[in-house]
């Protein structure tokens, strides 16, 4: 499916500059929203730890939306820096009771995905917040809020190529090995991923 769309943006470009296009195929009358959502989804059997279909969170299986986000050291951090990684994206916020035991969750979560050579985890902070002892960047731009990510905390686990694979709730929700469970879940969402059509 993801050939067909390459196709369809070749023809529209093709179609900017000047020239003539074969008549687009009958799949391209189909509406945009019906034709995304067959394009994400690809069954998937169930995932311990992550949500992994459309019902848990729209947003399983488009792109990742470009967004720049200042780091602590000054520095600017958008989407790209992402690519080519796994990444799990980490939203949240407040400095209440629950978010401060969420905390002790997302530094094992981090000191696991340090463990993974080929995982990255980052925190985008939703709320103004004194530094954690992780990755963070604060979310001055709204991509909590472009993502439709409430509440928080949240957590999406984004491809190599940007695409949302994987999505849930507070990890203190989880069973005494959640952390575990989540781990697990990467690296089977890595191979479905992987695994051919």
């Amino acid at each position: 499916m993801r050939k067909s769309l390459l196709g369809v943006s070749f023809s529209v470009a093709l179609t900017a500059c000047g020239q003539p296009t074969a008549p687009a195929p009958a799949a391209a009358a189909v509406p945009p929203t019906e034709h995304t959502q067959t394009f994400v989804s690809k069954a998937r059997a169930s995932i311990e730890g992550w949500e992994t279909d459309l019902t848990a969170y729209a947003s399983i299986g488009s792109t990742l939306p470009a967004f720049a986000l200042k780091q602590a050291d000054g520095t600017e951090l958008t989407q790209e820096n992402l690519r080519d990684r796994w990444t799990i994206l980490g939203f949240v916020g407040g400095n209440d009771a629950a978010a401060m035991t969420e905390h002790n969750y997302i530094a094992a979560l981090n000191s696991a995905a340090d463990q993974d050579p080929d995982l990255d985890f980052l925190a985008i902070q939703t709320a103004a917040n004194a530094a954690a002892p992780w990755p963070t960047v604060y979310d001055g731009a709204g991509i909590a809020a472009a993502l439709h990510v409430d509440p928080t905390p949240a957590y999406m686990l984004v491809g190599p190529d940007l695409t949302i694979e994987g999505y849930r709730g507070a990890l203190a929700s989880t069973p005494d090995n959640g952390i575990k469970s989540v781990i697990r879940g990467v690296a089977e969402i890595r191979k479905q991923v992987a695994a051919p059509e």
